[in-house]
């Protein structure tokens, strides 16, 4: 019995499965999938808790005042990348490529730490003239106060960190207690159209709670170090190319609502930005995979490239592949999420959400080529060269089409930005000889290596 039994074990179709039972156990406890779990938590309380809130303040606060909501929430994220610069990216890479050196670890806290309140004379600027020059907000000082301070939280937060040590769970807990916590307060603060601004600001009381609590735990690990000028210009320098990219995908990615809002009335940013929320939900889903997966590409991008190759084969296919069935739900059900979200008032914004539908699968395609391919490989400037000339082509086709066409020329204005984007990375990759399709003929293991 017992010969029979070790025969069975030398047949291939046990080997086989005793292969995969062990390929599932490593899956499940190696750190980008605790760390993309974490992140989906992340995605949870960024996306779909906020759409807890969506339907009740696109009914409380009817179109307009909406409007105005979304506006100052996108300008919060834009004014935001000024102080960030692209570190939530460029720091994360540090961490992950010097894990284990305190010293090291300690460094790059103090030069990011540096870097940003140099920064943040800049930031001073930008919001000096917004304020005086952005209708919305002269006609609207409240609102126009806590988007700063959403901002200087989103901008000071050092997540980063837990990035890039690929220990996420803990700082994921804590932005969902306190993005819990807010949505508590708008359902409770937010009663009449007027009450608006309470909405931002209990978003802003929350990112300051984010941001004390991940800086506190940050450098109970570290220890605090005083940033010298010194190492805070030579991080500004480093993280550059980061910046170009960073802040050029958000202007295109979140802060569409405040240039639309530039071009039209406050109503028409509320059927678009209604619609972008439902969009950005659904095409978050592919985001915390492709995030959680960053770090480790970048540490096995410097320590083990053929690594780095055989497993952005598997991983690339597959952050494209959830774009296309992401898009496919969300046009097959864009009139039921507009009502059942938005409501009855909201019913222009479905038209917004079939141009959504074309931009998912690209956008998920350019994610996973520069989140999972060129980052790690250390081409952010090139990325961030193209990620430029995309704003520009928004920023150009926006001002054409949102006079033209309202909220739906805004929508093709990021169709229009997100496939030259596109274009742009597969010609630079081909012409590189570095084309991501070619991994499958460097690959020669079926098997999946995470570790």
């Amino acid at each position: 019995m017992a010969a029979n039994s070790r025969e069975d074990l030398r047949t291939p179709g046990v080997r086989s499965q005793a292969a995969m039972v062990s390929l599932v156990r490593r899956l499940a406890g190696h750190s980008v999938t605790r760390n993309t779990l974490a992140l989906y938590g992340i995605q949870f309380t960024g996306y779909v808790i906020p759409l807890l809130t969506l339907p009740y303040l696109a009914r409380v606060l009817h179109a307009q005042e909406f409007g105005l909501l979304l506006f100052s929430q996108s300008f919060a994220v834009w004014a935001s990348i000024t102080i960030e610069y692209g570190f939530n990216l460029y720091a994360a890479r540090e961490v992950a490529q010097n894990r284990g050196n305190r010293e090291a670890l300690a460094g790059t806290a103090a030069g990011v730490l540096g870097a940003k309140l140099i920064l943040l004379s800049g930031f001073i600027v930008i919001i000096s003239v917004v304020g005086l020059t952005v209708e919305n907000f002269r006609q609207h000082p409240n609102y126009f106060v806590w988007a700063i301070l959403q901002a200087l939280a989103f901008g000071f937060s050092p997540f980063w960190y837990f990035q890039g040590i690929e220990r996420m769970v803990g700082a994921v807990l804590v932005e969902f207690i306190a993005r819990l916590a807010a949505t508590g307060a708008i359902f409770f603060l937010v009663r009449a159209p007027q009450d608006g601004w309470k909405a931002l600001a209990a978003l802003a009381a929350a990112g300051w709670a984010m941001l004390l609590i991940q800086m506190l735990w940050m450098y109970g690990e570290l220890g605090f170090r005083r940033p010298r000028r010194i190492d805070s210009v030579r991080t500004l320098r480093l993280g550059w190319d980061m910046f170009l990219f960073r802040g050029a995908f958000n202007i295109y990615s979140s802060a569409n609502a405040f240039i639309l809002g530039l071009f039209v009335p406050a109503v028409q940013v509320g059927y678009y930005g209604g619609a972008e929320r439902i969009a950005r939900a659904v095409q978050g889903l592919t985001g915390p995979f492709t995030s959680a997966i960053y770090p480790h590409m970048s540490r096995l991008a410097s320590e083990n490239a053929p690594k780095a190759t055989r497993l952005a084969g598997y991983t690339l296919p597959l952050a494209g592949a959830a774009g296309f069935v992401l898009a496919g739900v969300l046009a097959l059900f864009a009139s039921r999420l507009v009502l059942l979200i938005l409501g009855r008032d909201y019913e222009s914004s479905v038209r917004v959400l079939y141009v959504f539908a074309l931009i998912v699968p690209l956008n998920a395609v350019n994610d996973a080529l520069i989140m999972q391919w060129m980052l790690p490989r250390g081409m952010e400037r090139i990325v961030g060269t193209v990620t430029v000339g995309a704003i520009v082509i928004n920023v150009i086709s926006a001002s054409v089409l949102a006079p033209l066409f309202a909220y739906i020329g805004m929508a093709w204005a990021i169709l229009i930005a997100e496939t030259c984007k596109l274009t742009a990375l597969i010609a630079i990759l081909l012409r590189r000889d570095l084309i991501p399709g070619s991994i499958f003929r460097e690959s020669k293991s079926p098997s999946i290596e995470l570790s």
